[in-house]
């Protein structure tokens, strides 16, 4: 098994934790990160919880930067199975927490786990919070993959939670965008995108736009989430007019039977068919 790595600190109190990462879906030697993020002052709040199969990494760098018992706050910014893997133990593990939620998402995650109401609290696209102390707003991020997606914005740090959005397979371990040669981190993000939300190139432009436009007025400083690197202030710009971008992009195949094919063969040491 390797090394468990150790939470990445960005800040004083905000950590996140990288957890075990998933092959690229054009296996070309990249890796889709499969991150959450613990925010540790005053009332401690986690946003999303990683995927069943990182459970040992995940509670191995949440307690590295706190006491569970502690944790107050988990916001989850949508039901798929690599941001709530871990909620069914935390619900166990950390009597104290409120699972920031919508009923919506509630909803959609009450056919794999029960999730007590009194436990909840919704907060819904645009709403503004305060979770204990900490002033945040939960945003839509411009391209998601599921109904319930919801970011999450910081209003002290303008530091901005993505979820899916934002994302890039990985050549190499970074700390931060900025670490990525600049074509690797566009083509990238554009190829990402195109797979995450195709939709996306059948929407109106002046949408599609007035919704970059939206996150873009919150001015952020800091972009983070699940599947990508961290987007400083310098690089944030440029990252939002990629999105810009994304009607523009032609649709790519998906990975076909050819291409599984291969991988069988590679993955058992046969020649591959054809």
């Amino acid at each position: 098994m390797p090394p468990i790595p150790l939470p990445q600190a960005l800040g004083p109190d905000l950590h996140l934790l990288r957890l075990p990462t998933e092959p690229s879906p054009d296996d070309d030697g990249l890796v889709l990160p499969a991150d959450a993020l613990v925010w540790r002052d005053g009332e401690p709040l986690l946003v999303d919880t990683g995927g069943a199969r990182s459970a040992a990494s995940f509670w191995a760098q949440l307690e590295a930067v706190l006491d569970p018992v502690d944790l107050r706050w988990v916001f989850l910014s949508h039901d798929d199975a690599d941001h709530t893997g871990n909620l069914a133990t935390l619900l166990e593990r950390c009597p104290a927490a409120t699972v920031v939620t919508t009923q919506l998402l509630g909803r959609r995650l009450r056919a794999s786990l029960e999730l007590p109401l009194e436990r909840c609290r919704w907060l819904n696209d645009g709403e503004r919070a305060d979770l204990g102390g900490r002033t945040v707003v939960a945003l839509q991020p411009p391209a998601y993959d599921g109904p319930a997606t919801r970011g999450l914005f910081d209003e002290a740090t303008g530091t901005y939670w993505a979820a899916d959005c934002f994302g890039v397979a990985l050549p190499h371990p970074v700390a931060d965008a900025s670490q990525l040669d600049l074509d690797v981190w566009e083509h990238g993000t554009l190829a990402y995108h195109r797979l995450l939300a195709p939709w996306v190139l059948d929407v109106d432009r002046r949408r599609w736009h007035r919704a970059v436009d939206r996150l873009r007025s919150l001015a952020p400083r800091l972009i983070l989430g699940a599947h990508g690197a961290p987007i400083r202030r310098p690089d944030v710009a440029r990252a939002l007019d990629l999105l810009d971008e994304l009607p523009d992009q032609r649709a790519e195949p998906a990975p076909d039977q050819a291409v599984l094919e291969r991988l069988l063969a590679e993955v058992h040491g046969l020649p591959a068919a054809g």
